[in-house]
């Protein structure tokens, strides 16, 4: 950061924030650019998605939080529930320690969501992106903290399991109650159940909202299997019984 930046940042903060984050991205970006061909198509990922910032990580102290936005569907087409890894061995050369300081990334559910620079304030200033060195990368086995929607899961029968794609149900908060949406009707709208594995219809231009469904979760999902369930024809009979 210069001086006309520094004198421009105390004028007006919200600039010293921007440049504050441009100058991380650059940071993030010139790190995961160094990682080996091993880890191809998590820099290619990672590199698709627009940086916002670091946040302190209240469950893993010592790591930075990456917070990451992906355009499209590119998200779900990334995300791979359970495959949970550090990645370690890069170094980076500390121009404030006047040494190479060791890099770790924590990877959850194959997205990039950690970071670690030892002795670090994650500055660019700090840093020589020159020389950033990754001969001695190696992968090993995290064990995250389950999320809420890892103990939903967790929690199903082994009959649901075998008709579901586990990295196609999130949770979602729908008229200020939570549910696990497994299937897209498209346009933000999405079959879903509650924690009693409720089924429910969640469509924004319909009224209700969100109407439960008079079929099993397990039946659901087999009509979704076997075809039987038509999306098209949902949605067109959801907005004609709309009140």
């Amino acid at each position: 950061m210069n001086a006309f930046q520094k004198i421009l940042g105390t004028v007006f903060p919200p600039y010293k924030f921007s440049a504050l984050r441009k100058e991380r991205s650059k940071l993030f970006t010139s790190i995961i650019s160094s990682l080996p061909d091993e880890y191809k198509q998590i820099r290619i990922q990672t590199l698709s998605s627009r940086f916002w910032g670091f946040d302190d990580w209240k469950p893993y102290p010592n790591f930075k939080f990456v917070t990451l936005s992906y355009k499209g569907e590119t998200l779900s087409m990334y995300k791979k529930r359970g495959q949970n890894f550090k990645i370690s061995g890069l170094e980076i050369f500390s121009r404030t320690n006047k040494k190479l300081e060791d890099i770790e990334i924590l990877v959850q559910d194959n997205l990039v969501q950690g970071l670690k620079i030892t002795n670090s304030d994650y500055l660019l200033s700090e840093f020589d992106l020159g020389q950033i060195i990754n001969s001695n990368v190696s992968k090993s086995v995290f064990e995250f903290t389950p999320s809420e929607i890892d103990i939903f899961y967790n929690s199903l029968g082994q009959n649901i399991k075998d008709q579901l794609n586990p990295f196609d149900i999130f949770d979602i908060d729908f008229n200020n109650r939570t549910f696990y949406a497994f299937y897209d009707l498209e346009d933000g709208n999405y079959l879903a159940v509650d924690k009693n594995l409720n089924v429910y219809s969640l469509v924004h231009d319909a009224r209700p909202m969100a109407t439960r469904m008079k079929t099993s979760f397990s039946q659901i999902l087999n009509d979704i299997s076997e075809k039987h369930f038509v999306k098209e024809k949902h949605l067109e009979e959801r907005y004609r019984n709309s009140k």
